[in-house]
């Protein structure tokens, strides 16, 4: 099992470094897009930090919206973005070209139940990753997610949980994490709003964004209408295949 995670790891760090190279370290903001919010950020989200993202409704399961978010956050930036999950990313092409990330920057990475929480710990010692998007299924303990805090630190890789687990309660357990929103629909939202895959059908929705949690200020809501993107992009999402848990 070593074996296999190690030949994982060195395929990703392959792929990794055929990319354009992540921003500079000395970034100081990941500009989310929405001027109301880089404005209340002080310029945007603080990179190599952990924040976190869960919905409401119907997509707390699914997590369409807040993919949509992190996605357009995401396309502000350059380098290589590796989303991972237990299951085969429930993503398209065109959703992701809308946010207005490249496809191309994309690595999606599956591993086998158990071994999701070491896979995000790996990515975020990488140097050269803009960003982990993690699809998370199941709340991560304090202890491991301090880790993940730590790694980030280190890397200065940027951690997106999306957390399906925990848009199930009212009030998430406090954690280390730089930020945590909650991202729903709009008031305008479309009738035919489609949260599978990452769904293009979901369109220019307008969406309800709460920062819930600011380690360094204070929260607030905001209504925000990402921009649709429209030009097109041939190259496919690539896929980095499976990692295996460790043994």
């Amino acid at each position: 099992m070593h074996q296999d995670k190690t030949g994982a790891l060195a395929l990703l760090r392959e792929k990794i470094c055929r990319m354009e190279p992540a921003q500079p370290p000395s970034a100081e903001r990941l500009p989310t897009g929405f001027a109301a919010l880089d404005t209340h950020l002080g310029g945007g989200l603080v990179p190599g930090c952990v924040h976190e993202m869960f919905s409401t409704g119907p997509d707390r399961i699914q997590l369409a919206r807040p993919a949509a978010f992190v996605a357009h956050v995401l396309a502000q930036t350059t380098g290589p973005v590796i989303w991972v999950s237990e299951d085969y990313p429930d993503l398209s092409a065109p959703g992701i070209r809308q946010s207005g990330l490249n496809p191309g920057r994309l690595l999606c990475v599956t591993t086998r139940p158990g071994g999701l929480e070491n896979l995000c710990e790996d990515v975020l010692n990488e140097r050269g990753v803009c960003a982990l998007v993690a699809d998370l299924r199941t709340p991560l303990s304090p202890a491991l997610l301090r880790r993940l805090v730590l790694a980030a630190g280190r890397s200065h890789v940027s951690g997106f949980l999306l957390c399906r687990a925990a848009a199930l309660v009212a009030e998430p357990p406090a954690s280390a994490r730089m930020t945590r929103w909650r991202i729903g629909g709009g008031a305008a939202a479309l009738a035919r709003a489609d949260f599978s895959g990452f769904s293009p059908v979901m369109g220019a929705e307008r969406l309800s964004v709460e920062l819930l949690w600011h380690r360094d200020g204070p929260g607030g809501p905001w209504g925000v209408t990402p921009t649709r993107q429209e030009t097109p992009c041939t190259r496919p999402m690539p896929w980095a295949g499976e990692h295996r848990a460790r043994a």
